[in-house]
């Protein structure tokens, strides 16, 4: 079977497509047609001319394809697994390439370190799901583009029971103006092949009023998501999102050690999944000013050694 991937920082597509024992790795300006010796948990990868691209590529679509598959070696040089999804240049727009010096600030009395702005519409991750044959996307929200389907997911009951912003568009637009323009979060639209399915909006812990109800770091990070398309709801695509979301903050900034939840503590469908991913963990519930809330923790080495992609 053929399948298309983005490589998100070179801004192009690829297909990969595996017969007859050859794998073929075509982009924009080249082919590469890679042999294959496939003993099991591992597979060598040999071609005349490659490049960083279309190895990347080629591995990306047998781990994909192979679940059981430890590594692949390609020209004698070996990637395992757990490592492979720690190299954000497949899927990031930001990453270890775009990482700076810290520099710390204040906000009221915290001392934080001074957090990178991307651009509304910036795409920040796609890849290519398998568990349910599409590519997930995550961009930073633009205004003009969203505001509507933003307002019209909160006008939802299913969705005002937990996020009370069944608010007019005048309100939301502020809300997501002001999103955008604080440097501690970031509102995100998640879109399936390019259909807008709910918002995610992540923002590092330690300025956040989360911050404060446990031993938070300086990259700690934490996010809300909510599915606003209903015909995306159900497990396995709420799955889908929330094991790219843990990747893309991962990803996205290398010294993240944690990212972190609080949904209220009586959202049974957020505790029930919870205990199906075991790279999350409940830590405690404790009581915010508006709500009593369910504090969860998510480990980077965890995550990356669980082998849940």
């Amino acid at each position: 079977m053929k399948q298309t991937y983005l490589h998100v920082q070179e801004k192009k597509n690829f297909t990969a497509e595996l017969a007859d024992g050859v794998l073929t790795v075509s982009g924009p300006e080249v082919t590469v047609k890679f042999n294959i010796e496939d003993s099991g948990e591992k597979i060598q990868l040999s071609a005349k001319e490659t490049s960083p691209a279309s190895s990347l590529v080629a591995m990306e679509h047998l781990f994909v394809n192979k679940p059981e598959l430890k590594t692949i070696s390609v020209n004698q040089t070996a990637t395992h697994r757990a490592d492979f999804y720690q190299n954000p240049a497949l899927w990031c727009t930001y990453g270890t390439q775009t990482l700076k010096p810290e520099q710390w600030m204040y906000s009221g009395d915290v001392h934080h370190p001074i957090r990178p702005q991307p651009r509304p519409g910036d795409l920040l991750y796609s890849r290519f799901v398998p568990s349910i044959g599409k590519t997930i996307s995550f961009r930073v929200v633009d205004v003009e583009r969203d505001l509507k389907t933003f307002h019209f997911w909160h006008n939802q009951p299913y969705v005002n029971e937990f996020w009370e912003l069944a608010k007019p568009e005048a309100e939301l637009k502020e809300y997501l103006e002001k999103g955008l323009v604080d440097l501690h979060s970031i509102p995100t639209f998640v879109e399936f092949d390019g259909v807008p399915v709910g918002y995610f909006e992540m923002y590092w812990t330690l300025e956040d009023r989360l911050g404060p109800y446990y031993d938070s770091e300086a990259f700690d990070r934490g996010f809300h998501l909510l599915i606003g398309n209903m015909e995306y709801l159900g497990f396995k695509n709420t799955d889908a999102i929330l094991k790219s979301a843990s990747h893309y903050l991962f990803l996205e900034e290398p010294r993240t050690r944690k990212i972190m939840a609080e949904p209220r503590s009586d959202n049974q469908r957020i505790i029930r999944y919870v205990e199906t991913f075991p790279a999350w963990r409940k830590v405690k519930e404790f009581d915010f000013p508006h709500k009593r809330a369910a504090l969860l923790e998510c480990r980077r080495e965890k995550f990356f050694l669980g082998n849940f992609l």
